[in-house]
C-alpha cells in the first residue's frame, strides 16, 4: 500500500509532463500534405493547398487536414478538396456518425436529408488507420468524390453532400474552430 502511494505523485507528474510536452512535439512535426490523387489534379488543374492543420485531443494526434483550392481563396462553387490524414485508427462507422452529428448540430439538413447523407457516406467512407489518406473532392459539377490512399472509393451524385461534409470543418460554427482557422487562413 505504501508503495502505491509513493508512485502516485510520480505517475501524476509523468502524465502531466506528457500532456505538456506532447503538443510541442506534435507542433514541431512537419505538416506537409501528401500529393492528391491524379484524377483530382486532372479535374482541377492548378489545385494547391490553401491551409493545413493538425487536430489533437489531450495531446494525441487525431488527424492532419489540408484544404486544396483552385485560385486565390476558397469559393465553395469552385473545385476544392479536403485531404484528411489520420493519426490513429478510426472505423468508418465512427467517421460517418461524427460527421452526421456535426451536420445535425450545424442544422445543415432535416432528418430525411441527414439520413440520406449518412447512407451515402457509409457507402464511400472506409475505416482508416494512421498513415492513410482520405481525399474528399468537390468538383464544380455537384458530385462528391472520395479517394482512399490514392484510389477511388466511390462517388455520390448529390450536389448538397460535398458542401455538408466541408461544413464539418469550414462552417463558421464548426466545433473545429482552430482547424477551420488553419484551413482557411486569417
Amino acid at each position: 500500500m505504501t508503495t502505491d502511494r509513493r508512485r502516485r505523485p510520480r505517475l501524476g507528474f509523468a502524465i502531466a509532463a506528457l500532456l505538456i510536452a506532447a503538443p510541442s512535439v506534435l507542433a514541431a512535426a512537419p505538416l506537409v500534405p501528401k500529393p492528391l490523387p491524379e484524377p483530382v489534379e486532372l479535374q482541377a488543374p492548378g489545385i494547391h493547398p490553401l491551409g493545413r492543420g493538425r487536430h489533437t485531443l489531450w495531446g494525441i494526434h487525431m488527424y492532419d487536414a489540408t484544404l486544396w483550392i483552385v485560385g486565390d481563396r476558397f469559393v465553395p462553387s469552385e473545385p476544392h478538396a479536403l485531404d484528411v490524414e489520420p493519426g490513429k485508427s478510426v472505423s468508418a462507422e465512427t467517421l460517418v456518425k461524427t460527421a452526421t452529428d456535426e451536420m445535425r448540430s450545424l442544422n445543415l439538413g432535416d432528418g430525411s436529408r441527414l439520413a440520406a447523407w449518412r447512407q451515402d457516406m457509409k457507402r464511400v467512407m472506409p475505416s482508416v488507420k494512421a498513415g492513410d489518406q482520405i481525399v474528399i473532392f468537390c468538383p464544380s459539377d455537384g458530385r462528391t468524390l472520395v479517394f482512399y490512399n490514392g484510389r477511388s472509393q466511390g462517388e455520390v451524385d448529390d450536389a448538397t453532400l460535398c458542401r455538408a461534409i466541408m461544413s464539418v470543418w469550414l462552417h463558421p460554427q464548426s466545433k473545429s474552430k482552430e482547424m477551420r482557422k488553419s484551413l482557411l487562413g486569417p
